[in-house]
Protein backbone atom coordinates (compact mmCIF):
# COMPACT_ATOMS: atom_id res chain seq x y z
CA UNK A 1 0.00 0.00 0.00
CA UNK A 2 1.51 3.26 -0.97
CA UNK A 3 1.67 6.56 1.77
CA UNK A 4 -0.40 9.65 2.06
CA UNK A 5 2.09 11.48 0.41
CA UNK A 6 2.14 9.06 -2.68
CA UNK A 7 -1.07 9.06 -3.32
CA UNK A 8 -1.68 12.94 -2.57
CA UNK A 9 1.25 13.30 -5.50
CA UNK A 10 -0.59 10.88 -7.69
CA UNK A 11 -3.76 12.76 -6.83
CA UNK A 12 -1.93 15.83 -7.85
CA UNK A 13 -0.68 14.62 -11.34
CA UNK A 14 -4.00 13.58 -11.78
CA UNK A 15 -5.58 17.22 -12.18
CA UNK A 16 -7.71 15.88 -8.36
CA UNK A 17 -6.19 18.88 -6.49
CA UNK A 18 -9.30 18.97 -3.82
CA UNK A 19 -8.42 15.27 -3.47
CA UNK A 20 -4.98 15.79 -2.20
CA UNK A 21 -5.63 18.90 -0.23
CA UNK A 22 -7.67 16.51 1.94
CA UNK A 23 -5.38 13.61 1.86
CA UNK A 24 -2.51 16.48 2.95
CA UNK A 25 -4.58 18.35 5.59
CA UNK A 26 -5.35 14.59 7.13
CA UNK A 27 -2.05 13.80 7.11
CA UNK A 28 -0.71 17.31 8.80
CA UNK A 29 -2.27 15.71 12.12
CA UNK A 30 0.42 12.98 11.93
CA UNK A 31 3.32 14.48 10.32
CA UNK A 32 4.25 18.25 9.80
CA UNK A 33 7.51 17.76 8.07
CA UNK A 34 8.68 20.51 5.26
CA UNK A 35 7.53 17.58 2.94
CA UNK A 36 4.31 17.48 3.72
CA UNK A 37 3.81 21.11 4.23
CA UNK A 38 5.98 22.12 1.11
CA UNK A 39 3.37 19.97 -1.25
CA UNK A 40 0.29 21.16 0.88
CA UNK A 41 0.94 24.65 -0.06
CA UNK A 42 1.72 23.57 -3.60
CA UNK A 43 -1.75 22.42 -4.24
CA UNK A 44 -2.98 24.88 -2.42
CA UNK A 45 -1.35 27.51 -4.76
CA UNK A 46 -2.56 25.58 -7.95
CA UNK A 47 -5.77 25.45 -6.17
CA UNK A 48 -5.63 29.49 -6.37
CA UNK A 49 -5.59 30.07 -2.34
CA UNK A 50 -2.70 31.84 -2.17
CA UNK A 51 -2.67 32.69 1.80
CA UNK A 52 -3.10 29.46 2.80
CA UNK A 53 -0.18 28.24 0.74
CA UNK A 54 1.50 31.51 2.20
CA UNK A 55 1.09 30.57 5.54
CA UNK A 56 2.79 27.19 4.96
CA UNK A 57 5.68 28.67 2.72
CA UNK A 58 6.16 30.71 5.68
CA UNK A 59 6.46 28.02 7.91
CA UNK A 60 8.59 25.85 5.68
CA UNK A 61 10.88 29.03 5.04
CA UNK A 62 10.81 28.90 1.20
CA UNK A 63 12.19 31.60 -0.98
CA UNK A 64 10.92 32.04 -4.51
CA UNK A 65 8.82 33.68 -6.47
CA UNK A 66 5.46 31.96 -5.99
CA UNK A 67 6.03 31.91 -2.45
CA UNK A 68 6.87 35.68 -2.19
CA UNK A 69 3.05 36.02 -3.88
CA UNK A 70 1.58 33.40 -1.92
CA UNK A 71 3.48 35.24 1.44
CA UNK A 72 1.79 38.71 0.12
CA UNK A 73 -1.68 37.65 -0.20
CA UNK A 74 -1.04 35.88 2.89
CA UNK A 75 0.09 39.08 4.70
CA UNK A 76 -2.65 41.06 2.87
CA UNK A 77 -5.73 38.81 3.97
CA UNK A 78 -4.63 38.43 7.64
CA UNK A 79 -2.79 41.49 8.52
CA UNK A 80 -1.40 41.58 12.12
CA UNK A 81 0.85 38.84 13.75
CA UNK A 82 -2.20 37.43 15.66
CA UNK A 83 -4.22 36.78 13.12
CA UNK A 84 -1.46 35.42 10.53
CA UNK A 85 -0.44 33.12 13.67
CA UNK A 86 -3.69 31.49 13.90
CA UNK A 87 -4.13 30.97 10.29
CA UNK A 88 -1.28 28.46 10.25
CA UNK A 89 -2.49 25.33 11.11
CA UNK A 90 -2.73 23.92 14.64
CA UNK A 91 -0.83 20.87 14.53
CA UNK A 92 1.77 22.76 12.60
CA UNK A 93 1.70 25.70 15.22
CA UNK A 94 1.68 22.85 18.30
CA UNK A 95 4.53 20.78 16.62
CA UNK A 96 6.99 23.11 13.78
CA UNK A 97 9.77 24.70 16.13
CA UNK A 98 11.67 27.25 14.33
CA UNK A 99 12.72 30.79 14.99
CA UNK A 100 11.00 32.61 12.25
CA UNK A 101 7.79 31.02 13.75
CA UNK A 102 8.72 31.84 17.18
CA UNK A 103 9.07 35.40 16.14
CA UNK A 104 5.76 35.70 14.64
CA UNK A 105 4.03 33.89 18.18
CA UNK A 106 5.75 36.28 20.28
CA UNK A 107 4.51 39.19 17.83
CA UNK A 108 1.15 37.69 18.16
CA UNK A 109 1.19 37.36 21.88
CA UNK A 110 2.03 41.41 21.98
CA UNK A 111 -0.41 41.89 18.96
CA UNK A 112 -3.15 40.21 21.15
CA UNK A 113 -2.72 42.71 23.99
CA UNK A 114 -3.37 42.03 27.59
CA UNK A 115 -5.85 39.26 29.18
CA UNK A 116 -5.98 37.31 25.82
CA UNK A 117 -4.37 33.81 25.65
CA UNK A 118 -2.82 33.11 22.40
CA UNK A 119 -1.59 29.09 22.87
CA UNK A 120 -5.91 28.18 22.26
CA UNK A 121 -7.39 28.24 19.09
CA UNK A 122 -10.61 30.48 20.82
CA UNK A 123 -9.14 33.76 22.11
CA UNK A 124 -10.83 34.59 25.42
CA UNK A 125 -10.93 38.05 26.28
CA UNK A 126 -11.02 39.81 30.05
CA UNK A 127 -14.09 39.62 32.56
CA UNK A 128 -16.85 37.33 31.70
CA UNK A 129 -17.22 33.84 32.12
CA UNK A 130 -20.30 33.61 33.70
CA UNK A 131 -22.22 33.14 30.05
CA UNK A 132 -20.84 29.74 29.64
CA UNK A 133 -21.03 28.79 33.53
CA UNK A 134 -25.06 29.90 33.43
CA UNK A 135 -25.63 28.09 30.19
CA UNK A 136 -23.97 25.30 31.51
CA UNK A 137 -26.19 24.95 34.74
CA UNK A 138 -29.34 25.64 32.87
CA UNK A 139 -28.82 22.82 30.94
CA UNK A 140 -28.01 20.85 34.16
CA UNK A 141 -31.07 21.72 35.40
CA UNK A 142 -33.46 20.80 32.39
CA UNK A 143 -31.59 17.64 32.79
CA UNK A 144 -33.02 17.11 36.17
CA UNK A 145 -36.32 18.11 35.21
CA UNK A 146 -36.23 15.89 32.73
CA UNK A 147 -35.23 12.84 34.23
CA UNK A 148 -37.23 13.41 37.17
CA UNK A 149 -40.56 14.16 35.29
CA UNK A 150 -39.35 10.46 33.16
CA UNK A 151 -39.46 8.58 36.64
CA UNK A 152 -42.70 10.58 37.97
CA UNK A 153 -44.42 8.62 34.21
CA UNK A 154 -42.72 5.57 34.33
CA UNK A 155 -44.23 5.27 38.03
CA UNK A 156 -47.05 6.27 37.66
CA UNK A 157 -47.49 3.55 34.62
CA UNK A 158 -46.05 0.83 36.86
CA UNK A 159 -48.66 1.79 39.62
CA UNK A 160 -51.78 1.56 37.39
Amino acid sequence: MSSAIERARADVGAGRLWKARDRLVGLLLQRQDDEVLDLLADVYYRMGDLPAAGALWFVTGRDDDSAHVAGAAWRQRYGGPHAQWHSIPPPVRAAVDRHHLAQLRSAARQDAGPGKQLDKDTVLSEGGGWGGTAGCLLLIALVVVLMLVGAFTIAQWILQ
